[in-house]
């Protein structure tokens, strides 16, 4: 069970690399190599996430949705962790105009990506490497499904939304999809138990999904939500949280004009 004040939860887990991937990091991010235990495969990838991650699918599509909270016409849009480009092509439909930058550490995600987003990578620029480390390019909108809680602590987090903020033009937003518990330590087990009962129905019970579960390597940190805001709003963010479904939440930061 996940303790302190800054919950150390961990939603992807080691099983992910169940059959023989290894996991090698990239400046501070862990990456795996999806194509040794995944066959590079959209939609095996996809199969698998979903037994482990409750509402994956409903996440990355208000993740897109909220894009609509810019005030600004969308032109480039950032992808932090750009993986198989489920979240890519779901802006790329939301928004019509727009061109996505997107980065990831692992070269095979970037492959699969490529072959989700098949003709729609025309309007896709990919970089391999760190996003905490490569410099992000002036843009419209930031996104990020599963993939900030991969920044360790909250100073850094800190550090990195002060990044966001000036790469975004006025009127441009970060927009946040990822697990964002509750704070307190009846609410944080609720959120648990839903965890759990997904994890269930994989594995064939609850008490086997805990295990599986508590089994999982600490190397993800998922700061409580009331924590991202404040985070946000230091970074100068104007917040809104326009979905939340425990324990996930899609937050949205938008550059003041």
């Amino acid at each position: 069970m996940p303790t302190g004040s800054r919950h150390n939860i961990r939603p992807r887990p080691r099983a992910v690399n169940a059959e023989g991937g290894t996991c090698r990091r990239a400046g501070t991010i862990r990456v795996m190599s999806v194509a040794s235990h995944l066959a590079v495969s959209p939609a095996k990838y996809d199969a698998h996430i979903r037994s482990l991650i409750p509402l994956y699918d409903e996440l990355i599509a208000e993740v897109a949705r909220a894009l609509g909270h810019a005030a600004r016409p969308l032109r480039i849009v950032v992808d932090l962790g750009i993986g198989t480009g489920a979240l890519a092509r779901a802006c790329l439909e939301s928004a019509s105009g727009a061109r996505i930058w997107g980065i990831d550490a692992d070269p095979d995600m970037i492959a699969i990506a490529r072959v989700r987003l098949g003709r729609l990578s025309r309007r896709v620029m990919m970089t391999k490497g760190s996003f905490l480390n490569e410099a992000l390019p002036p843009c419209d909108a930031i996104v990020a499904s599963y993939a900030l809680h991969h920044i360790r602590t909250p100073r850094a987090k800190l550090a990195f939304y002060g990044r966001c903020y000036r790469a975004l033009r006025p009127g441009g937003v970060l927009i946040n999809g990822d697990c964002a518990p509750a704070s307190t330590p009846r609410g944080l087990a609720r959120d648990l138990d839903t965890w759990y009962a997904h994890l269930a129905k994989t594995f064939g019970s609850r008490a086997r999904g805990r295990r599986v579960y508590e089994s999982w390597a600490d190397e993800d940190v998922y700061v409580p939500l009331a924590e991202e805001i404040r985070l946000l709003e230091r970074a100068g963010f104007a917040v809104d949280v326009p979905w939340r479904r425990s324990p996930f939440a899609v937050i949205v930061g938008c550059r003041r004009r």
